[in-house]
């Protein structure tokens, strides 16, 4: 009996260093399960945490580049290349706006959770001041622009009063040459007129007087009857005529009368100047 009892003890010992095990083996499996969804919850926060990072340096590549753009535009660049960057930078801008709202965020996950982890902090306040300098490096970009635009619309400007000045002068250089061309040929225009005797007294380049007299351009005469020509290239004119006589008072040592192969008459300036000295109109008559 005593046996038997010493057994049923022993059984009763067992049994509860077994369900000791059992709830020590639960308690650590659940504690194990918690650490490994806290590792985790860490490690996805931490790769999150350098994909941002990753995203904020190169928006940093992506200003700098926008900078280097700006830099090298000259005064001619075309306003759609500038507005190309001003587009570039408001996209820039948005992006770090987006970063700077998710790292709230998780700096505010990081408080609530507890954990106290001075190196995730160090780092989310280290790239909210990345942040910030890159949105005060886009301001000055956006300034530089503004000026820049500023600037090229003063010199088209000042480029378009250049033009107008120098069309001004231009116009006013070739009115004035003008005026000295149409002057030197009003200067070298000279007229003749051949005819007969009569056709002479008709048109009022002759006119009788008392005693037999004639006058010559005395009166009112028809002047659509003369030959326009200038007296820099006249030399020849041809009478077509064989007699000839001048009755205009042209020096006779400036002009000869030759006799043609057909025995007409041909009278030949050989000083133009001397010849029309005294009139600038020629009256020959033919017969």
């Amino acid at each position: 009996m005593k046996k038997s009892f010493i057994l049923v003890g022993i059984g009763a010992l067992m049994l509860a260093s077994c369900s000791g095990n059992s709830q020590k083996l639960a308690d650590d499996s659940a504690r194990i399960a918690e650490l490994t969804a806290e590792y985790a919850e860490a490690n996805s926060f931490n790769d999150s945490l350098m994909l941002l990072m990753g995203d904020i340096y190169t928006g940093l590549d992506s200003i700098n580049m926008q900078e280097g753009l700006l830099y090298s535009m000259g005064s001619g660049e075309s306003i759609d290349r500038r507005a190309e960057v001003r587009q570039n930078l408001a996209n820039i801008k948005a992006r770090l706006s987006a970063n700077r709202a998710l790292l709230d965020k998780m700096e505010a996950q990081l408080k609530a959770s507890g954990n106290q982890n001075s190196v995730l902090s160090k780092t989310i306040t280290q790239l909210k001041d990345r942040i910030a300098k890159q949105d005060e490096k886009i301001a000055q970009l956006e300034s530089e622009l503004t000026a820049a635009k500023g600037q090229i619309e003063q010199l088209n400007t000042q480029v378009a009063e250049g033009q107008e000045q120098v069309k001004a002068e231009t116009e006013a250089k070739e009115a004035a040459q003008a005026a000295t061309v149409a002057a030197e040929n009003a200067a070298n225009t000279v007229y003749y007129a051949i005819g007969t005797n009569k056709e002479l007294k008709k048109n009022g380049l002759l006119e009788k007087k008392f005693l037999g007299q004639t006058k010559v351009l005395k009166g009112d005469f028809n002047e659509s009857y003369f030959t326009k020509a200038d007296k820099r290239s006249l030399s020849v004119i041809p009478t077509g005529s064989k007699k000839v006589k001048i009755w205009t008072n042209m020096p006779s040592d400036s002009y000869t009368i030759e006799e043609n192969a057909d025995k007409t008459k041909t009278i030949k300036i050989s000083n133009p100047q001397q010849f029309w000295s005294m009139s600038p109109y020629l009256v020959i008559q033919v017969d």
